[in-house]
């Protein structure tokens, strides 16, 4: 991919906590593979919510949606 970027929803009502940007939600590479750094803080507690990813390449633009959830505990 040229560019990979992640967005967040609440799991239950499916807001956008925070949606895909070209700046802030791009994702970083190593040898080891892409990732993202999210600080949890702005999240509430005792609340599920979805990851879902963006790629870009030559060929267009496809979301990912593979219902990976998480809870925020306290």
């Amino acid at each position: 991919t040229t560019a990979s970027y992640y967005s967040i929803r609440d799991a239950h009502t499916e807001e956008e906590i925070i949606p895909f940007d070209d700046d802030y939600t791009k994702m970083s590479a190593d040898a080891d593979g892409m990732y993202f750094k999210l600080h949890m803080k702005s999240l509430q507690p005792e609340r599920y919510y979805r990851l879902l990813f963006k790629h870009k390449n030559n060929e267009g633009t496809v979301v990912y949606d593979n219902n990976y959830h998480f809870k925020i505990i306290r």
